[in-house]
């Protein structure tokens, strides 16, 4: 049964490599909910409402019967659909009232937005409580460019913003916009204000992560060193933990600030672990901002990036986190190492031998078809585990195809089976810090390694 479950489980993430990804503006984030922009693009109809008539107290009574309660509400102003409303008789002379679930207990007279579809009746949303400067923030969003430095202009101003909805929505717009459009950003960020938020225990640590992401972008140095502080825990006191959550993002960020070098401070922190006792969710957040790092070009050398990777090799335990990264990364170099590990491997770990063999299938050395017949020898149905997961994403994504050995760009096909075979997921574990958030902070479509099961 464990092996059942790791299987459909290995099977699930491996295909979900096949999907196409997009490269968000915060690698390390993902958005709460939909945008305002989203759920007013996707709705046929968005107006500003008043409350003119709450539902009958009885009916918002724990535990009243019947149909869920509605309020009456009268449009204020039209953002979208104005021929859609007047249709439905809710615009215009004699425009009869909206009604719609409500199960607020805001006062008569509130302002809401209301979204609906479906016409011609229309089917309308909960309604969302505004205030008069929500309001003004939603009229703008149409004038906004579709994408873009200037689109996420807007929204920085927004990000720490008093009115916690309109601080949500542009933490969202962020974790949705590409990197692309966040480095073209960089002449307008203040990187000491983002230290400052990044330094405030307050923030929440998805909100860090976006913080540190941009600091990559526009920072120095000097603020390097103050992220390596916090990496350190140096003079942090009891407020620790609430300022290192977000690890992965102050990681990439202050090596991409430092660059090479940088790396020196996360081996000695979070990789070498022969020394020291690691918590392992560090170490995991160290190898996910080296991921980051290796699919961004021109930050640090790919080798760099995979001297560090190795080290977790010297821990066979944790040799799964990269090993599906040094096969993308064509790091042939611990072809024997790999058959190392998978020889000694014991019940604790056990696990690694299906990415292993992947990586065999990968390599296009000739020792590495050698190496698989030593290793099907060894334990033939990890062999067969790790050729059937290969089978199940080589139907789900196209062989990849790899530069030849002249380095003209002349397409080769790699011997084996496709990278897509590795046993990676489109999202990482929880850390502690989100697992206290309540939901999952996903890298935005970075790939990350199985983790061996430990149940």
């Amino acid at each position: 049964m464990r092996r059942l479950r790791r299987f459909l489980l290995c099977l699930i993430l491996i295909t979900a490599v096949a999907l196409p990804r997009q490269t968000f503006a915060c690698p390390f984030c993902s958005a709460v909910s939909l945008t305002f922009a989203q759920e007013i693009e996707q709705s046929q109809v968005a107006v500003i409402a008043k409350l003119v008539k709450r539902p009958d107290p009885g009916t918002l009574a724990p535990r009243a019967e019947g149909p869920l309660p509605k309020g009456s509400f009268a449009v204020v102003e039209t953002l979208k659909g104005a021929d859609l409303l007047e249709a439905a008789r809710h615009s215009g002379a004699n425009a009869k009232p909206i009604e719609t679930i409500f199960l607020d207990e805001k006062p008569v007279g509130s302002l809401f937005l209301l979204l609906a579809v479906e016409p011609p009746e229309l089917v309308w949303s909960s309604p969302i409580a505004i205030t008069e400067k929500t309001i003004a923030y939603l009229k703008k969003l149409a004038s906004l460019p579709a994408s873009g430095p200037d689109r996420l202009a807007f929204f920085q101003k927004h990000l720490e913003d008093p009115d916690e909805v309109l601080a949500r929505d542009a933490y969202d717009e962020f974790a949705i916009a590409s990197y692309a459009d966040l480095k073209g950003l960089e002449d307008r960020m203040d990187p000491s204000q983002l230290l400052a938020w990044i330094e405030d225990p307050k923030v929440q640590a998805s909100r860090r992560r976006l913080y540190a992401t941009m600091l990559g972008v526009c920072g120095t140095k000097a603020d390097a060193e103050r992220i390596a502080k916090i990496l350190t825990g140096e003079g942090l006191g009891e407020k620790a933990t609430e300022i290192r959550a977000g690890l992965d993002a102050l990681i990439a960020c202050h090596a991409t600030l430092m660059g090479a070098e940088g790396l020196d401070l996360v081996d000695r922190l979070f990789l070498d672990r022969s020394r020291k006792n690691v918590p392992f969710t560090e170490t995991y957040a160290a190898v996910m901002a080296l991921r980051f790092l290796g699919e961004e070009k021109g930050i640090v050398p790919r080798e760099r990036l995979l001297r560090s990777l190795r080290l977790l090799l010297d821990e066979p335990k944790l040799a799964d986190l990269v090993i599906a990264d040094l096969a993308r990364w064509e790091d042939w170099t611990v072809l024997e190492r790999l058959v190392e590990i998978f020889e000694k491997a014991t019940s604790d770990n056990l696990f690694v031998r299906e990415p292993i063999v992947n990586y065999m299938r990968a390599c296009p050395k000739p020792e590495a078809a050698e190496a698989i017949k030593r290793l099907e020898k060894i334990d033939p149905e990890a062999v067969k585990r790790a050729a059937t997961l290969a089978a199940f994403a080589g139907a789900a994504a196209v062989k990849p195809k790899a530069t030849d050995s002249k380095g003209d760009g002349t397409p080769s096909e790699i011997p084996g089976a496709p990278l897509a075979g590795l046993p990676v997921v489109a999202a990482p574990l929880a850390t502690d810090a989100t697992a206290e958030e309540g939901r999952d902070d996903s890298l935005s479509g970075r790939l990350s390694p199985v983790l061996g099961d430990t149940a």
